[in-house]
C-alpha cells in the first residue's frame, strides 16, 4: 500500500481569501433592488385587479417572463457567489451575501473551472456556490488548495 502523497499546501491556521468591500457591498444594493423590483410589480398587478384596471395578458406575461429572467440572470448569481471564502484544514467557509456555509472537505463533490465563465463551481451536496475568479485575491492558490484537499476530484479528472 502506497503512502498518501503529500501536498505542498499543508497548513495550521486558515486562510482568507476575499473581494473588495466596495463590489459586496454594490451587490447587497443591487439585490435589494431586484427584490423591490419583484415586490413592486406583483403589487401593481394586483392593485391594478382590484381597481378594475386592465392590461392585455401578453403584456402582463411579457413582464413576468422580464422578471424571471431578472431573477435568474442576476439575483441567484449574486445571491450563490461568495464574498469570502476562508480554507482551514477541517472546513472550506463560504460566505455569501446573505449566509455563510461551512462544507467538511468530505462533502465538496466537484469543483470546476469554466474557461468561458467569471465563476469557479462548488458543488456540495444538492446545491452549487460560485466563486468569481477575477474579484477573489489569490484564486489561483485557492483553487490548487481545494483541488488537492478534495481527493474526488483527482480521480474524475
Amino acid at each position: 500500500m502506497k503512502p498518501a502523497p503529500k501536498t505542498e499546501f499543508v497548513f495550521e491556521e486558515k486562510q482568507v481569501f476575499k473581494r473588495h468591500w466596495f463590489r459586496h457591498f454594490s451587490r447587497i444594493a443591487i439585490s435589494l433592488i431586484i427584490v423591490a423590483l419583484n415586490i413592486c410589480m406583483v403589487m401593481s398587478s394586483v392593485d391594478r385587479l382590484l381597481h378594475g384596471g386592465n392590461m392585455p395578458i401578453h403584456m402582463e406575461l411579457l413582464s413576468f417572463l422580464f422578471l424571471a429572467f431578472i431573477d435568474v440572470a442576476m439575483l441567484i448569481p449574486m445571491v450563490l457567489e461568495a464574498n469570502e471564502v476562508i480554507v482551514t484544514p477541517e472546513y472550506l467557509t463560504l460566505k455569501m451575501l446573505y449566509f455563510k456555509k461551512r462544507l467538511a472537505w468530505s462533502q465538496i463533490t466537484e469543483f470546476r473551472q469554466w474557461n468561458f465563465l467569471v465563476y469557479a463551481g462548488v458543488k456540495a451536496g444538492r446545491c452549487f456556490y460560485l466563486i468569481n475568479r477575477r474579484e477573489i485575491k489569490g484564486f489561483d492558490k485557492l483553487a490548487k488548495i481545494i483541488t488537492e484537499r478534495v481527493p474526488l476530484i483527482e480521480k474524475r479528472e
